[in-house]
């Protein structure tokens, strides 16, 4: 008896290390590579995971997405799972294969999930059998989702840089509104004119505060009077260049004019704004993005004051920082061709009347669309919405991360910001820092690719 009571352990334990093992395999990697004229199979259930700290107006957002998606694919079921909550969750989550068949991750990870990790599914091959058309899509946020040519993440929205300003005070400087395709040298000449210091040394009033240590604010500088700062094809990042120099040159010159508030500002400098550092309505104008909107509306209302939003200044050569999050596909998967479906669903124009048409919508990433009234909400009848649509071929990614590679983004993102500091302060000049930095990421790059 104890014999056949061991022989029926062995056999219960064999075949629960059978099922523990099927259990625990990952699912075979899907590449997204499908033949010319394939047809996706675009039915069955899948689960897009969202973005938990959105609020109850993303959580809207993310459901009527995917109803519309349902609607226009009758035959799937799309289970909405609103739980990421950071991006080192999301790793964690991607690493134990607990994540949805499509889910939401920030632009600046696109190349680790992709690349690094190997968790995306490459979409490419897939926006012809979708009849995607990409010629449609803004090419600055779009780009956030490329790695290596190839599309791994979808924008779910179209943000680049503008400005918000204080109408009143230009009224009282005698100025009209920013024109529609102004430059670099007439926002100087706006700020020179809108720049009021006291008897004390202080200033009154300053022309803008305008935030140049991260990505969406320096990178179309380091661009903007030519410059080509970083090539991947021969690895190599250039911070001295004429052009390059010219552009950070420009940017501190207008700082120790002060007509803009320094960047990364000592202390004893900082002092001198102490009056208006912190007062919007004493920056005459300020950068933000178009979910920043009804905030700014009501701050603006609060003190009674006329506001606008303006079209970002041109640089010689016209760039405006662009950023988006967005989703990718699990490359894992086990309904590709519907979580593909699903991803690039965002690159409709039924995609993104759901999405951002719902109430805390952003602009939307489709050209088609740039004049559409659904979305032009959150500020007053007088609102310049076309800002926040102008010049969408001078959009450039805003991200580090989205050029190059983790490890050279890492030393830029950290290291930009002393440009500013080490000037200001004295430590040095910045074309030193500059030179300073290239080295450190030229360095890095050898190490990485063996020389």
């Amino acid at each position: 008896m104890k014999k056949v009571f061991k022989v029926f352990l062995l056999v219960i334990l064999v075949i629960a290390a059978v099922f523990s093992c099927v259990s625990c395999r990952k699912q075979e990697i899907q590449y997204g590579i499908v033949e010319k004229g394939y047809s996706p199979e675009i039915k069955g259930t899948v689960k897009i995971s969202a973005f938990n700290s959105a609020g109850e107006e993303g959580k809207t957002s993310i459901r009527a997405f995917a109803s519309a998606f349902e609607n226009k694919y009758p035959g799937t079921k799309v289970n909405v799972d609103i739980s990421i909550t950071d991006q080192n969750s999301t790793a964690t989550r991607i690493s134990s294969g607990d994540i949805g068949d499509v889910f939401f991750f920030w632009e600046e990870d696109t190349y680790s999930y992709a690349i690094s990790n190997n968790a995306l599914m490459n979409l490419t091959q897939y926006l012809e059998p979708l009849g995607i058309d990409i010629g449609n899509i803004y090419s600055g946020t779009m780009d956030l989702g490329r790695v290596n040519g190839n599309i791994y993440m979808v924008a779910r929205d179209h943000t680049h840089t503008m400005l918000f300003y204080n109408r009143d005070a230009l009224v009282s400087a005698g100025l009209s509104d920013p024109p529609k395709g102004w430059t670099w040298d007439d926002f100087k000449n706006y700020c020179e004119r809108l720049t009021i210091v006291g008897d004390d040394g202080k200033y009154e009033q300053v022309g803008a505060k305008i935030d140049f240590s991260y990505g969406p604010g320096i990178i179309p500088v380091l661009q903007g009077w030519g410059g080509k700062w970083f090539d991947t094809i021969n690895k190599h990042i250039d911070l001295t260049s004429e052009n390059v120099v010219k552009g950070v040159g420009e940017l501190i010159g207008l700082m120790e004019q002060g007509y803009l508030i320094p960047t990364g500002g000592t202390n004893e400098i900082n002092a001198k704004y102490s009056n208006v550092i912190n007062n919007r309505m004493r920056t005459i104008f300020t950068d933000s993005v178009f979910p920043e909107l009804a905030n700014r509306c009501k701050e603006y209302e609060s003190y009674d004051v006329d506001w606008n939003v303006c079209d970002w200044f041109a640089y010689p050569v016209h760039s405006v920082g662009a950023g988006a999050t967005g989703f990718g596909v699990y490359n894992r998967t086990k309904n590709p061709d519907t979580a593909a479906a699903l991803a690039l669903f965002f690159y409709t124009e039924d995609g993104q009347i759901a999405y951002n048409g719902q109430i805390g919508g952003s602009v939307p990433n489709v050209r088609s669309l740039a004049l559409d009234e659904f979305w032009r909400v959150g500020g007053n009848e007088n609102t310049n919405y076309d800002a926040f649509v102008s010049y969408p071929d001078c959009d450039v990614v805003g991200k580090f991360e989205c050029l190059v590679p983790p490890e050279i983004a890492s030393i830029l993102k950290s290291q930009i910001p002393n440009v500013f500091s080490n000037h200001f302060s004295g430590r040095a000049n910045y074309r030193d820092t500059l030179a300073k930095i290239e080295e450190q990421c030229n360095q890095k790059w050898k190490v990485i690719y063996g020389g």
